[in-house]
């Protein structure tokens, strides 16, 4: 699978930090969805629960509730985009069987491995992330920057034996480091560094859209005026050669990812 692939966000939930509730319909959901195709994503990440900092977790069931009639629509069509569905949660995980999901985003990168080999069999992309804590407390204790750069490329290794363990092809394993999830500022740009230094060896994945680790280093609360910022960092993300990058505002970036090519 070719490199520098967009991932289009699709918060189907009513308290995400950016865009919480305007989505949670399944009518704004599927025009936003729409809408992120024609700007030219590559992939739409669907996530029906937050991860903001602070946020409480959602029960199984309201989960699911969230997303199953957003998959069952994208499950009668056709669509150029593949389908990513970012949940922690095995049983969520397991209920995807019978929908067109190509990817699943697990945040805490800790699935079972019975859950892990089902995956593998299905021939899915499984993209783990790592999280420091959970999102009630990851801020609390936040890791350092040497710390964070230890703790990430131990992440890595142990997570990727356990995926071909688990059977999953090398292609297949998608590694994300997290950035924003229990990492001071520090560590954030020192991971970014890090991935980027990592992009040309194995499947990479980065998410920095709109991040407040930006909103407090240049001063911008509101988090769609950390778009500009957003697409300086994402420009090197595409230059260094990532897999995907995971992003609000698709347009902008076809838009540049179109002038390399």
């Amino acid at each position: 699978m070719r490199k520098g692939l967009i991932m289009g966000v699709v918060n189907i939930t009513p308290d995400s930090f950016s865009d919480g509730g305007l989505y949670l319909s399944l009518p704004e959901a599927l025009r936003h969805i729409d809408q992120l195709i024609l700007d030219g994503a590559d992939i739409i990440d669907l996530g029906a629960e937050t991860t903001r900092p602070g946020a409480r977790p959602v029960a199984l069931e309201e989960e699911w509730a969230r997303l199953q009639p957003v998959l069952d629509h994208l499950a009668r069509g056709s669509y150029p985009a593949l389908v990513s569905v970012d949940t922690y949660k095995p049983d969520v995980m397991r209920r995807l069987d019978d929908y067109p999901v190509a990817i699943i985003n697990d945040v805490r990168g800790g699935a079972d491995q019975e859950t892990l080999e089902r995956l593998a069999l299905q021939n899915k992309i499984y993209l783990a992330m790592h999280m420091h804590g959970t999102p009630e407390t990851m801020q609390q204790q936040a890791l350092d920057g040497p710390t964070a750069l230890s703790e990430i490329s131990r992440f890595y290794r142990e997570t990727r034996e356990r995926l071909l363990r688990a059977g999953f092809k090398w292609e297949n394993i998608w590694l994300d480091p997290g950035i924003g999830f229990g990492k001071s500022d520090q560590a954030n740009l020192q991971l970014i560094r890090q991935a980027i230094g990592r992009a040309q060896d194995e499947p990479v994945v980065l998410g920095i859209s709109r991040k407040s680790f930006l909103g407090r280093l240049l001063d911008l609360e509101i988090p769609e005026t950390r778009d500009a910022p957003s697409k300086m960092l994402e420009l090197a993300f595409l230059m260094a050669g990532v897999q995907a990058i995971r992003t609000h505002d698709v347009r902008r970036l076809k838009r540049i990812r179109d002038l390399l090519a």
